[in-house]
């Protein structure tokens, strides 16, 4: 499971845990978000089966690109 996957479900165990809440509409476990499903139901049909590592599939070069970036210690120009 990728990153933002794990935390937003991780979120919404917490949220759970923490005291009463509207429950999703699906499921009834989990705070629904806004009247919607929550992350749990949503993710089944749609975030998890797009989501590279989920599917246990390789990132793509753009995304490895950028997180090289984004992860590089010296700092970048501005022009």
């Amino acid at each position: 499971m990728c990153i933002i996957c794990e935390h937003q479900l991780c979120e919404e165990h917490r949220s759970a845990e923490t005291g009463p809440f509207e429950p999703c509409p699906q499921c009834g476990k989990f705070p629904s978000n806004e009247g919607q499903p929550c992350y749990h139901c949503f993710s089944v049909g749609n975030t998890i089966d797009e989501c590279a590592e989920c599917l246990g599939k390789p990132w793509s070069e753009e995304f490895l690109r950028t997180k090289a970036e984004v992860e590089n210690d010296s700092p970048t120009s501005i022009h």
